[in-house]
């Protein structure tokens, strides 16, 4: 193996062939212009590679061993170069082959005898085209992080409009949320539904803008008519956010959140694992804050009579496995009571 580091800023190409004359006057028309690595083998090809990154990969088809081919399926299996633009060189005219490399998802193939001019401009141009896609993708993800970004502040200031009707539910659905979000990840939910979670926790009360204030903020207990026109807030809000389809289920937590999984909850009477997981853990994360909270006919209960209503609602108002998450974040202090 042969290496050259050229200059700070060049890119850098592996060449792999077993032809030590074919390794020469690549050697010669390339190391002055790129960071260069020269390997006789796919092997040594595949050892370089564990270690190393380059920004191509040059390398002859007909190899002893492991052809091209096959250095080529390893190198994509590897799941790091699995990017890196190839370029096939080859003596052989064989359509069948070309094809089978562009299949592969190979970026060109140049014929022996090799015309440096022409090889020359075949990288640069595969080299410019790759930059450009980085670019573009880092665009997309820097959009696509602003756009989010976005979502959650619109998110949370709507949230916050709602809770700030009710002093004494100012934050609730932030806390909601977070005690959410929280759940998810002792549960080994993905990223990606965890994000979804934030953002369906945080406007799991969105319904509460179509109850009456009289109703709302109330200071003594509910009567029976008005508690059942406060208990349509779960389908007000489904309602109101089935028409958004920027985040997928984002209606779960309005219309789930009070559901039990003993099937007397509101507003389906839904049981066990009817209920979407979603709405299970917001139910179990509303309740929570509930316990904990000021409201204008009690004051916050304490921890020791928070813990004893979890536990006592494991399999009937809570899902046993949310319960058991919940219990052991408390006991770990990822969420703490005060």
């Amino acid at each position: 193996m042969y290496c050259y580091e050229g200059e700070i800023g060049m890119k850098s190409i592996l060449v792999v062939d077993d032809v030590a004359t074919n390794l020469r006057m690549m050697e010669a028309v390339l190391k002055d212009s790129y960071k260069l690595t020269l390997v006789k083998s796919g092997e040594q090809a595949l050892k370089f590679l564990s270690k190393n990154n380059v920004d191509l990969i040059l390398m002859d088809l007909i190899m002893p061993e492991m052809d091209g081919f096959e250095t080529y399926r390893r190198i994509r299996g590897n799941g790091k170069d699995e990017h890196v633009p190839v370029i096939f060189f080859t003596a052989d005219k064989a359509v069948e082959q070309e094809a089978e490399g562009l299949r592969l998802g190979a970026m060109d193939f140049i014929r022996k005898p090799i015309v440096p001019e022409v090889m020359l401009r075949r990288i640069e141009r595969i080299l410019e085209l790759e930059d450009l896609q980085k670019d573009l993708e880092y665009k997309v993800e820097e959009k696509t992080k602003q756009v989010k970004q976005l979502m959650f502040e619109t998110i949370t200031a709507i949230a916050g409009t709602i809770d700030a009707k009710d002093p004494y539910t100012k934050g609730h659905s932030e806390r909601v949320a977070e005690y959410s979000v929280k759940i998810a990840k002792e549960l080994g939910m993905d990223e990606k539904r965890v994000n979804e979670l934030s953002y369906i926790a945080l406007l799991h009360d969105i319904g509460k803008v179509g109850i009456p204030d009289a109703i709302l903020l109330k200071p003594d207990r509910l009567t029976d008519e008005e508690y059942a026109t406060m208990k349509t807030h779960t389908s007000i809000g489904a309602k109101v956010l089935e028409s958004l389809n920027s985040i997928q289920h984002i209606e779960y937590g309005a219309l789930y959140h009070h559901e039990r999984y003993d099937g007397r909850g509101y507003p389906n009477g839904l049981q066990g694992e009817e209920i979407p997981l979603y709405g299970r853990i917001i139910a179990a994360a509303d309740a929570l804050d509930a316990m904990t909270s000021n409201r204008a006919y009690r004051k916050h209960l304490p921890k020791e009579r928070v813990l004893e209503e979890i536990a006592n609602g494991k399999g009937t108002q809570f899902d046993p496995v949310v319960t058991d998450a919940l219990l052991s974040l408390i006991e770990r202090e990822e969420i703490v009571i005060e």
